[in-house]
């Protein structure tokens, strides 16, 4: 069990690298100054907090949907000036959804600690190779006085922000490109700055985009009108249609899934352990999921799209031998919490991880008096283990919904041989 202090930043997630060990972890989700079994950031649980964010996008969602129209107007007039170079504005699906819903942005807090994209837009772009073409995008997006966000970008290796060759800290585009075929060199034309974007492979559903924020460029803007602005390039109807299935038949249950206070990370579990399994039997779900469902929708609608003559339609459906898989290993998860639990009451019977975890407290750091008595380490012990108590009662609760959820996903997709 490696024990970690709790980071008190409530908006920037940091990703730590641990040596492999083969000791108990539990995915950090404390917020208060105590110990966290695991090394990644904790998600927040904190009543005051989370309610305290809940009335703050209450006050502010009448001013963000004022600025997600002012936005999309001008995403719409942007588009209509390059219709010519492949891109489309769908109006009625951008209505729907012009800014993220409380309970979106609320839970991309629990699990991220910030949520930036609060207004959104959605274009679609069939040749998303066609760098020149994207040019001509962002050069009608400047014409309406929104330019790409800048944000500065934090060197893992030494946790400082990366800096050029004269030593100024750098500034990346807001801008994620997750597609085949796109380097950095093919998007020389747009310049060294946009050069700098993110590039990565389509996910492992096969789901490919381009992911963008703007910012309005106009600095005597208010403060309302300066909120980032996301845009996401989908190859089409299809495509938006199928990411919509699969949110809901297989991100959803997923979602939930790692929400439960065990850690994914297999290697961080000692062999045989309940927390192995679980992970593993995670995994395993995600994998069947995504294999059955996510990577024939995502083909079908690029196919669709992109009107691929001669394509073969493939079948989206989970088989009965794979579907009663998938819930028995749903099953064995929530069976195994009991397990997981137990082991972790074992391991902190002893005094010595209780003591490394006050000592790598935040407010061990700075308080004058070092000395750790045996009435700070039971009271410590207790702490820890009324939220273990607490934590096996959610994970339970959760289990139950992602079973549930999983059922609705094999109604949709399951075959009946």
């Amino acid at each position: 069990m490696q024990i970690t202090p709790i980071s008190q930043n409530l908006c920037t997630n940091y990703n730590i690298r641990n040596k492999k060990t083969q000791t108990l972890r539990l995915q950090p989700q404390l917020s208060c100054d105590t110990v966290s079994f695991g090394a990644r950031a904790p998600k927040f649980e904190n009543s005051f907090f989370m309610d305290a964010l809940s009335r703050g996008y209450d006050s502010i969602e009448p001013e963000l949907i004022i600025t997600a129209k002012k936005f999309h107007a001008s995403l719409q007039r942007a588009i209509d000036k390059v219709k010519a170079y492949g891109f489309e504005y769908d109006v009625e699906y951008n209505s729907k959804c012009p800014i993220k819903h409380k309970n979106s942005v609320m839970d991309k807090y629990e699990r991220q600690g910030s949520a930036q994209d609060m207004i959104r837009g959605t274009v679609y772009w069939q040749d998303q190779q066609d760098v020149l073409s994207f040019k001509k995008f962002l050069e009608a997006m400047k014409e309406e006085g929104w330019i790409l966000a800048r944000f500065r970008k934090i060197d893992p290796e030494t946790g400082k922000f990366i800096k050029g060759k004269n030593g100024q800290i750098l500034r990346f585009p807001d801008l994620e490109i997750r597609q085949n075929g796109v380097t950095e060199e093919s998007l020389a034309p747009l310049g060294e700055f946009i050069q700098r974007a993110e590039i990565s492979r389509p996910r492992a559903s096969t789901y490919a985009d381009w992911q963008m924020r703007f910012v309005n460029e106009n600095k005597k803007a208010k403060i309302e009108d300066r909120r980032e602005c996301e845009v996401i390039f989908l190859y089409g109807k299809n495509y938006k249609d199928a990411k919509e299935l699969e949110h809901k038949y297989v991100y959803e249950p997923i979602r939930e899934l790692k929400k439960i206070h065990v850690d994914m990370d297999i290697e961080h579990h000692p062999r045989g352990s309940a927390g192995a399994t679980i992970a593993n039997n995670c995994k395993e779900i995600q994998k069947l999921l995504v294999q059955f469902i996510s990577q024939p929708l995502f083909v079908n609608a690029f196919n669709a799209d992109l009107k691929i003559k001669d394509a073969v339609k493939l079948p989206v459906e989970i088989s009965k031998a794979y579907s009663n898989l998938i819930i028995n290993y749903a099953n064995s998860v929530r069976k195994m919490m009991t397990t997981y639990y137990k082991e972790l009451n074992t391991e902190l019977q002893k005094d010595e991880r209780i003591i490394e975890s006050i000592k790598s407290s935040p407010s061990f750091q700075i308080r004058t008096n070092k000395t750790i008595d045996a009435q700070e380490i039971k009271e410590t012990k207790r702490d820890i283990k009324n939220r273990l108590a607490d934590w096996k009662e959610e994970d339970s609760e959760r289990m139950n919904k992602v079973i549930e959820d999983l059922k609705s996903t094999i109604t949709k997709f399951g075959t009946k041989d």
